[in-house]
């Protein structure tokens, strides 16, 4: 099997933020180098449905917290990197990108943390529908200007998070970093601030 990496991100790319526009992006990117990522236990253990879905947004805080406790006490996957965006202090050029272009930049900012070893020949996978061509272009072609050039994934595709453990992972993570200022970088776990 191939190594893969999971993307998932809390908020948005927009500026207005007088109009709603999030003043944080957070992209979340966890690896593993051969399995995919499973949470069947997880929901056993809180005797969830075995098609339960963790989506931050959506789940209740004594939920989050055993979802944290399990994430870095028993899944296995090799590396997890959030990218903690402030968008406000970003300089004027990212205001004339598009929202596809300034998320598919920080994804790559994002994986670009990822040791080569989990990056080569690695199956990206982002949240999102598999019919928007539009955004994955966009994506590929980011990462093939700003990815070194020695590095080649095997394949980019969207998926529903609703389908994916990982994708999953991902998810709750971003809204984790995001809703817990005081959470830190740990041995499976980098929190990476942009702009530094």
């Amino acid at each position: 099997m191939n190594p893969h990496i999971y993307i998932d991100w809390s908020g948005d790319p927009g500026f207005r933020f007088r109009r709603g526009s999030s003043d944080l992006l957070l992209v979340a990117a966890v690896s593993t180098e051969e399995n995919e990522i499973d949470l069947s236990s997880l929901r056993e253990e809180l005797a969830l449905p075995a098609d339960y879905e963790f989506h931050f947004a959506k789940t209740s805080a004594a939920i989050r917290k055993k979802f944290q406790q399990f994430v870095f006490s028993k899944l296995d996957f090799s590396r997890a990197i959030v990218l903690r965006v402030d968008k406000r202090l970003l300089p004027q050029e990212y205001r004339k990108m598009s929202g596809e272009q300034i998320l598919a930049e920080f994804i790559v900012h994002c994986i670009k943390d990822i040791p080569d070893n989990l990056l080569q020949n690695a199956i990206l996978l982002y949240d999102g529908k598999r019919e928007q061509k539009s955004f994955r272009n966009v994506l590929r072609k980011t990462i093939s200007d700003m990815l070194k050039p020695a590095v080649y994934l095997r394949d980019v595709k969207a998926m529903p998070a609703s389908q994916n453990d990982g994708l999953q992972t991902a998810d709750m993570l971003a809204g984790l970093v995001r809703t817990q200022s005081q959470m830190t970088s740990r041995v499976k776990l980098k929190i990476v601030r942009y702009p530094r």
